[in-house]
C-alpha cells in the first residue's frame, strides 16, 4: 500500500506544478507526517523534489526531470501499446498513431530481443451493419475537433425527431460500449451529448470556434445520456431471474439487489418513449413498481398495441 501511495504521489507531482502536503494527506487519507515520509522516500530514489515555502507553496519536481524509459516493464509497454492501438482503430488520430510508433521504438531500443505480441484487445463501438460508414463519421468528428471547426450534422434523437444542427465538438466519449460526441449545440445554445450512431451525416464547416477550457479548476462536464428537456425519474422495477443478466447489463449490477429471492432494480432513467419500449421489450419478466406515471404510460402503450391485433 505504501508503494502504491508513493507512486501515486509521484504522478501527482509530475502532472502539476505544485502540490500541497495537506492536499496529498486528504486525498490519500494519511497524516501530513506520512506525506513527508513518502516525499523523503521518493527523494532517496533520485527524484529531484524541492519545497516551495509560503501560503501558496508545496512540493514540486524540477521541469527537466523525466521518467526513464525503463520505468515500464516490457509487458506493461505491450499492454499500453495494444490498448492504444485498439482505440486508434476506432478513433484514428495522427498524434495517437505517432505515440504508438514512439512507444514501439522505445521498447525495441530499451529491450532488445523483445518482440511485441499481437494485440488481444479490440474496441468496436460501431453497429453490426455498416461499420465502415460508422468509422468514417468518427474520423470526420475527430478532424473537426482537432481543427476547432464547426460541424453541420443531421441528427435523429431518441424521440424519433430529425433536426439539422451546427455543433462545436469538444470531446469524443466512449461509454457503455458506444461512441458519443460532446459538443456545444448552436441550435439549443447549450452543451449536449450526441450519440454517433444517431448522426445521419456530418460535414465540417470552414467556420472555427474557440474551444471551452475545462481544465485547471473548472469542473469537467457531466456526461448525461439523455437531452436536458427529457425528464429523468427514479424507477423501481422487479426482475424475473430469467432476464436478470439483461437488466444488469442495461442499468448496471450495482443497481440491482436481491432479497428473499426477489430481484429489484432501481435507477434514475430518462422518462420517454425509449424507456417505455425498453421495459416492454422484457415482457412479463420486468414489472414497474414505481413511479405510477411510468406504469400508466406502459399500460396505455400496451392497450394501443393490442388494438392492432
Amino acid at each position: 500500500m505504501k508503494y502504491e501511495i508513493m507512486l501515486s504521489i509521484l504522478f501527482e507531482l509530475l502532472s502539476k506544478k505544485c502540490v500541497k502536503a495537506s492536499y496529498l494527506a486528504e486525498k490519500y487519507e494519511c497524516t501530513i507526517r506520512s506525506v513527508y515520509r513518502y516525499i523523503e522516500s521518493l527523494e532517496m530514489t533520485g527524484v529531484p523534489i524541492y519545497t516551495i515555502r509560503g501560503s501558496k507553496g508545496g512540493f514540486s519536481i524540477i521541469d527537466t526531470f523525466k521518467l526513464p524509459s525503463t520505468f515500464l516493464t516490457p509487458e506493461e509497454y505491450e499492454q499500453t501499446i495494444n490498448a492504444l492501438t485498439a482505440v486508434n482503430s476506432s478513433v484514428p488520430a495522427k498524434n495517437l498513431s505517432n505515440a504508438i510508433i514512439k512507444l514501439k521504438a522505445t521498447v525495441k531500443n530499451e529491450y532488445s530481443g523483445f518482440d511485441l505480441k499481437s494485440g488481444n484487445l479490440i474496441i468496436d463501438g460501431g453497429p453490426w451493419g455498416d461499420t465502415v460508414g460508422y468509422k468514417s463519421k468518427i474520423a470526420v468528428i475527430s478532424k473537426s475537433l482537432e481543427e476547432h471547426k464547426k460541424m453541420f450534422i443531421r441528427y435523429h434523437d431518441r424521440n424519433g425527431e430529425t433536426t439539422e444542427r451546427i455543433i462545436n465538438p469538444h470531446f469524443i466519449v466512449f461509454k457503455e460500449g458506444l461512441w458519443y460526441v460532446y459538443a456545444f449545440c448552436n441550435l439549443r445554445k447549450r452543451f449536449r451529448l450526441f450519440k454517433t450512431g444517431r448522426i445521419e451525416y456530418a460535414h465540417i464547416l470552414n467556420e472555427t470556434f474557440v474551444r471551452e477550457d475545462f481544465g485547471n479548476n473548472k469542473k469537467m462536464p457531466e456526461f448525461k445520456f439523455w437531452h436536458d428537456e427529457v425528464k429523468a425519474e427514479q424507477a423501481v422495477l422487479t426482475v424475473n431471474k430469467k432476464r436478470l443478466s439483461d437488466v444488469e447489463e442495461w442499468i448496471g449490477v450495482e443497481n440491482v439487489t436481491e432479497k428473499d429471492g426477489v430481484y429489484t432494480a432501481s435507477a434514475t432513467l430518462p422518462f420517454d418513449n425509449g424507456l417505455v419500449m425498453k421495459i416492454m421489450s422484457f415482457g412479463e419478466n420486468v414489472t414497474v413498481v414505481s413511479p405510477d406515471s411510468l406504469k400508466e404510460k406502459i399500460k396505455s402503450t400496451a392497450e394501443k398495441i393490442l388494438k392492432n391485433y
